[in-house]
């Protein structure tokens, strides 16, 4: 009977240890589909964010182009811009991206790099007027642009689960 119950004994570890370790694994892939949905959210408001400032300062200089607003007054604007979007690239610093997406979230930060860099040129274009900056704000659109299509890839590469 000894026998018997010690092997009762062992069965009974073994099933709590057998349910306590798939109820770790569940909780263990519960956690990071959560953190990695808080991390897809995170990133989509920081692009939807970008978004609607490249669109508000597209608007105001071609609004300035077609003398439809002053120098100083997009000039006020744009300062204001400026900081808002030097502000958003530190926010890709707060993410947490699961090791998969990480080279994704650097490409879209030099994505915004690049546009904070084109709307200096455009501000600059705006105070003298000299066409190269104008051009080197294109340039610097363009690299934005290219970055960005990158960035979006190796998110989708990653989400898919595709090793880059």
């Amino acid at each position: 009977m000894r026998k018997k119950q010690k092997q009762s004994i062992i069965l009974g570890i073994i099933s709590v240890a057998l349910i306590v370790a798939t109820i770790s694994y569940f909780y263990t892939s519960e956690q990071v589909k959560i953190q990695g949905f808080t991390f897809g959210n995170n990133l989509q408001r920081i692009q939807d964010d970008l978004i609607s400032l490249q669109v508000e300062f597209n608007s105001k200089s071609t609004s300035l182009e077609e003398g439809g607003i002053t120098k100083e007054e997009f000039l006020e604007f744009a300062d204001i811009q400026l900081k808002k979007i030097e502000n958003l690239v530190l926010r890709y610093d707060e993410l947490s991206p699961p090791p998969a997406f990480a080279s994704s979230v650097e490409l879209l930060k030099l994505s915004t790099q690049s546009q904070i860099e084109s709307f200096k040129e455009t501000i600059e274009w705006s105070k003298t007027g000299d066409e190269s900056a104008k051009i080197r704000s294109e340039s610097f659109l363009q690299e934005a642009f290219e970055y960005e299509l990158a960035g979006l890839a190796e998110f989708n590469s990653a989400k898919s689960g595709i090793e880059p």
